[in-house]
């Protein structure tokens, strides 16, 4: 009944064309049926999983990850386990490549490479660049950017000790 409603009043502006190119009606399915819709949706989706080539599972692979890094970006706080070198590393893994192919490929060196992976060295906005290239744009640069800066961020909102330091060199400063 609801959706006679709504249709009605869409019927009002729309033809029915323009009604069924930009609306998804959802339709009044028994059990019965919602079951079996279900059952045909699942074998349709793995039959195509089954006939997915190397490079379609990648680039999946790649895009997963992607929304992966931008879920943890927008809603979860800063994690050790969550790191720029920890998302390189899986995505290394996504890829089917070794550490030395990726350091060949982003035209680093693969100790630099090693280091970053293992979170002993900041990697540059460079890298992040190469990163996007290798990613076939699927990862932009700027999301690979603000992995950086969320650790940067959480490591100036936790270090009082270097920061009480550093402003003690300060010197005729403005006082409001």
């Amino acid at each position: 009944m609801k959706y006679t409603e709504i249709y009605q009043k869409l019927k009002e502006k729309y033809t029915d064309e323009e009604i069924a190119d930009s609306m998804l009606i959802p339709a009044d399915m028994t059990e019965a049926e919602k079951i079996k819709a279900d059952a045909e949706f699942r074998a349709f989706r793995m039959e195509r999983l089954r006939n997915m080539t190397d490079q379609d599972m990648i680039l999946s692979d790649v895009m997963r990850l992607r929304f992966q890094i931008d879920t943890y970006i927008k809603t979860e706080s800063f994690s050790f386990e969550k790191t720029f070198g920890k998302y390189v590393q899986e995505y290394i893994r996504v890829t089917k490549k070794t550490r030395k192919q990726i350091s060949e490929d982003l035209a680093l060196h693969y100790t630099k490479l090693s280091r970053i992976v293992n979170d002993k060295e900041e990697p540059n906005i460079e890298l992040t660049y190469r990163l996007e290239k290798h990613s076939g744009n699927l990862i932009p640069a700027k999301l690979w950017w603000k992995l950086i800066i969320k650790k940067q961020e959480y490591v100036l909102s936790q270090d009082k000790e270097t920061k009480r330091i550093e402003q003690n060199k300060v010197k005729n400063f403005l006082r409001a």
